[in-house]
Order: C-alpha cells, then sequence, then structure tokens
C-alpha cells in the first residue's frame, strides 16, 4: 500500500548559541518523522569567534 502523496513542508528554528536549536530540531523531527537538516558549524565564520570570546561574540 502507497502512502499518499504530502506536500514538503520546512521548519525552520533559529536562537542564540545554547539555546536548544538542535534538541528541539531533532524532537520535531522524531515527532513528525521528518528528516533534520543541520547547519555546518565549520562553514559559519562566526563559531570559532564565539568559542574564542563569548562575552565579545555573544
Amino acid at each position: 500500500m502507497n502512502k499518499p502523496y504530502i506536500e514538503p513542508r520546512f521548519i525552520a528554528v533559529e536562537g542564540a548559541i545554547g539555546a536548544g536549536k538542535t534538541s528541539l530540531s531533532q524532537l520535531l523531527g522524531q515527532q513528525y518523522d521528518a528528516r533534520v537538516l543541520l547547519e555546518n558549524d565549520e562553514a559559519n565564520p562566526f563559531i570559532a569567534k564565539f568559542y574564542q570570546d563569548r562575552e565579545s561574540h555573544a
């Protein structure tokens, strides 16, 4: 038996570093049986600076 076609939908989650975006995204993915696409930290030029000096780059 085939599943009925469901038009793709997207949920974007954004927030401050350490706010729980990844955890929320994984919970949503489990709840809705959806694929979770996470940001590539290495491609984000702000992440390294944040971890070097959190106060200045928060």
